[in-house]
C-alpha cells in the first residue's frame, strides 16, 4: 500500500523542487527522493500539511520577509559576514518562527553548504530569491542581492495593504449595516408578527419580505461552517483554473487582479535580469510569482520557446494573455537592448493603473455603501412601523 508524501528538495541542477510523491510500503520517502536526483529538504504527510497550510498560515508575512532580508542586507553593508550578520538577525527577531528560520539557515552555511540550499531550509523565502543567491558569490554583491529582493517583497506588501485598506472600510460598514438589519428582522419583527397574528390581523407585504429573508438567513447561519470548508477546500472541488478564470472577469476586482498580475510578472523579470539570471530561468521565476492559476497555465510554455531562441514579446504575444500595450513596449525594449528599462515602465504603468482603478473604487465605494445602508435602514423601519401601525389601529377597535 502506496503512501502520498509532499516534498520540497532541491534537484541534481541546484533548482529548488516541491510537489507530491507516491512512496510505495517499505520504502522510505527520503530514499526514493534521493534515487530520483532530489535531496529533501522537507517531508512532510499531505493530512498534515493540507490542515497547516490551508487553515492555518503558519509563514511570517511578506512584510516580515522583506523587512528581515533588508535588515540583513544593511547588515552585510555595514561590514559583517553572513553568519555574524544572521547571528545579529536572530537575536534582534521577535517572531518566533523568523527565529527557527534563522537558526536552521546559519547551521546549514556552518556546515559549508551552499547559500541557496542553506536558505531553502528556511521554508520562508521566495524563491526567486534562492534563485538570485546562486548568482552570487560567498560575500561578493551579497548585501546587494538582499537589497534588491528586500524592496521587491517591501514593494508588493505595500500594494497588498493599500489594496486591502482601501476596500475595508466600504466593507466593514456594510457588513454590520447587514448584521443589523438581521438581528432587528430576527428578533423583533417575528415578536411583532406574533401580536398581529393573535388580533388577527394580516402582515404588510414589507414584513412578510423580511421574515423570508430572516428565514434564508437563519439557514445560511447553520450552513456557514460548510461555507467556510468549501471556500478552504474551493480547489478539489473546482479547478484553480477556472476559478481564477472567472474571478479575472469580475467588475473592478477582476481588472484591478489583473494589472497588479501584470506590474508583479514585469518587476519580477526586471529584478531577476538584474540579478544576473539567465533569460530562460528568469522567465520561470517570474511566472511562479503569478498567483492566478489561468494565467499562469497559459504561461507554462513560454520558457520552453524562448529557449528556442523566439523573442520574449513574440512568445508572450501568442499567449493571448498579455495586453498589445504590454507587449508593443517589451518589443521595443528587447530590439533597443533595453529591455529592464521597458520591465520596469510596465511595472509602474500597471501598477499606477491599478491603483487608478482602485482609487476610483473607493470613492464610489463610501456612497454607494450609505446609499445600500439607507435604503435597508428604510425597509427595515417600513417593515416595523406598519405592523404596529395595524397593532394600534386594532387596540383602538
Amino acid at each position: 500500500m502506496s503512501r502520498v508524501k509532499l516534498y520540497r528538495g532541491i534537484d541534481q541542477f541546484g533548482n529548488i523542487r516541491s510537489g507530491k510523491i507516491e512512496v510505495p510500503e517499505g520504502v522510505s520517502a527520503y530514499e526514493l527522493l534521493i534515487s530520483q536526483g532530489i535531496k529533501p529538504l522537507k517531508i512532510e504527510d499531505v493530512s498534515e500539511s493540507l490542515w497547516s497550510r490551508e487553515l492555518f498560515k503558519r509563514k511570517p508575512s511578506q512584510e516580515d520577509v522583506a523587512f528581515l532580508l533588508t535588515q540583513i542586507s544593511m547588515l552585510l553593508s555595514s561590514g559583517l559576514n553572513l553568519p555574524k550578520a544572521l547571528e545579529t538577525a536572530i537575536q534582534q527577531a521577535e517572531d518566533k518562527r523568523i527565529q527557527q528560520a534563522l537558526l536552521s539557515v546559519k547551521e546549514a552555511i556552518e556546515k559549508g553548504e551552499p547559500l541557496h540550499t542553506a536558505f531553502g531550509k528556511a521554508d520562508i523565502f521566495p524563491e526567486f530569491f534562492l534563485e538570485m543567491l546562486k548568482t552570487a558569490e560567498r560575500g561578493e554583491n551579497l548585501e546587494k542581492v538582499f537589497e534588491i529582493a528586500g524592496e521587491f517583497l517591501s514593494r508588493m506588501a505595500q500594494v497588498r495593504a493599500k489594496v486591502l485598506s482601501s476596500l475595508t472600510y466600504p466593507a466593514f460598514v456594510i457588513l454590520f449595516s447587514l448584521l443589523s438589519a438581521f438581528a432587528v428582522v430576527k428578533f423583533v419583527i417575528p415578536k411583532v408578527a406574533g401580536v398581529l397574528a393573535g388580533l388577527g390581523k394580516d402582515l404588510p407585504l414589507i414584513t412578510k419580505i423580511l421574515l423570508f429573508f430572516s428565514k434564508l438567513m437563519g439557514y445560511v447561519f447553520y450552513l456557514f461552517p460548510l461555507f467556510i470548508l468549501l471556500f478552504v477546500f474551493k480547489g478539489r472541488l473546482i479547478s484553480r483554473e477556472n476559478i481564477d478564470k472567472y474571478y479575472l472577469k469580475l467588475p473592478i476586482f477582476g481588472k484591478v487582479s489583473f494589472y497588479f498580475q501584470l506590474s508583479r510578472f514585469a518587476g519580477s523579470l526586471r529584478m531577476s535580469l538584474l540579478s544576473g539570471i539567465p533569460i530562460v530561468r528568469a522567465v520561470s521565476l517570474a511566472i511562479d510569482t503569478v498567483t492566478n492559476h489561468y494565467i499562469k497555465s497559459r504561461l507554462k510554455e513560454v520558457p520552453k520557446e524562448i529557449a528556442k531562441g523566439k523573442s520574449l514579446a513574440e512568445v508572450l504575444k501568442t499567449t493571448g494573455v498579455f495586453p498589445s500595450l504590454f507587449v508593443g513596449l517589451l518589443a521595443t525594449g528587447e530590439r533597443s537592448g533595453e529591455l529592464e528599462r521597458s520591465l520596469e515602465l510596465l511595472e509602474k504603468l500597471y501598477d499606477q493603473q491599478a491603483m487608478r482603478k482602485i482609487n476610483l473604487w473607493t470613492r464610489l465605494a463610501e456612497p454607494i455603501a450609505m446609499l445600500i445602508i439607507g435604503i435597508l435602514v428604510a425597509f427595515v423601519v417600513l417593515s416595523v412601523v406598519l405592523p404596529i401601525t395595524e397593532i394600534s389601529s386594532g387596540v383602538k377597535r
